[in-house]
């Protein structure tokens, strides 16, 4: 005889449901649910192929992303996927908490329309080796700049002091 299926624990949140720590998509504005979208649906086929998937292109037609930015993003995740030195945390689609590399994407789109490229290269360079970074960077900007011209902006960085420092 099977035992009924026992209710999820009421201290403990289903795999579909958001710690209490961690930022949902209805934190996030236009701007940075477009961004989290694309990535989620850019990976979606990658980790789980032959299952449904939004497609990113079309996500991006939403907005009317030219061209050349769907082509940066499409090389930034092929140089990420091809040489990750880490996993790297994105989502599934339906997960309504946003992932720690989900936020770092938006800080890198966020650094880069706001002229940062420094703070978009640390961000690259979590993920990948430093020349690799080099190199996605510039298809990262692309992105980042046919974003701004659709007509979404990302907040920049926020910058922290570094601790244990004193300026004279």
């Amino acid at each position: 005889m099977r035992r009924p299926a026992t209710p999820p624990s009421r201290n403990r949140p289903s795999p579909m449901q958001p710690s209490q720590i961690e930022p949902t998509l209805t934190a996030l504005g236009p701007d940075a649910l477009f961004t989290v979208g694309v990535l989620r649906a850019w990976v979606a086929p990658v980790m789980q192929p032959g299952q449904p998937h939004p497609d990113w292109r079309e996500i991006c037609r939403m907005i009317h992303l030219d061209t050349e930015g769907m082509r940066g993003f499409d090389r930034m995740m092929g140089l990420l996927t091809a040489h990750a030195q880490r996993l790297v945390e994105v989502r599934c689609c339906d997960c309504p908490s946003i992932g720690v590399d989900e936020r770092a994407m938006l800080r890198l789109v966020g650094a880069l329309q706001a002229g940062d490229r420094l703070s978009a290269l640390e961000v690259l360079t979590g993920w990948m080796p430093t020349p690799i970074a080099q190199m996605a960077l510039g298809h990262a900007l692309v992105f980042a700049r046919a974003v701004a011209g659709a007509g979404l902006r990302l907040p920049p960085p926020v910058v922290r002091p570094a601790l244990g420092v004193t300026l004279h």
